[in-house]
């Protein structure tokens, strides 16, 4: 089963990318300029080489802080994305029963690794707002776990 690895070593210069980042595309939001163009294509360039994802975009990095802290950005970027496996139901039990424990970034990734390998959009809701997909009162993180599988196997598509 795959899991999220982080090389450390890289987080400094990452955060630094981000950072630098923000603040270029913050400047071609109110001046087009083609030398800030550039050097946020280039910056492009080496978040891509650092986290080796070729697919990663440097704008979703925009006002990054608005939604997480610097660390969790960077840790995030530097996580290889989820790929689709043949999970069985106890491996999905122990992600979800385990889900809390991990930090913002780590737990953010399990959750798309969820989606991915059940097919069920939205996966934090299960989590957070369990009343959104029929869970009554505080359900342990076992009954989300459940209820997780269940809808996997019925092919569930919660949409709200």
């Amino acid at each position: 089963m795959q899991k999220p690895m982080i090389d450390e070593t890289k987080l400094p210069e990452v955060k630094q990318i981000i950072c630098e980042a923000d603040s270029i595309m913050s400047k071609l939001y109110c001046n087009e300029n083609e030398d800030l163009r550039k050097d946020l294509e280039q910056l492009q360039i080496r978040l891509r080489n650092l986290t080796g994802d070729q697919q990663l975009q440097i704008k979703e990095y925009w006002h990054y802080d608005e939604a997480v802290s610097l660390d969790t950005a960077a840790r995030s970027a530097l996580m290889c994305p989820p790929k689709k496996e043949d999970l069985t139901d106890e491996q999905i039990k122990d992600i979800v029963v385990h889900i809390l424990d991990h930090d913002e970034a780590k737990m953010d990734w399990w959750l798309l690794y969820l989606e991915v390998n059940t097919g069920l959009p939205d996966l934090s809701d299960y989590i957070f707002y369990p009343n959104l997909i029929g869970l009554d009162g505080d359900p342990s993180m076992e009954e989300i776990a459940e209820k997780i599988i269940e809808d996997r196997r019925q092919g569930v598509k919660i949409f709200l």
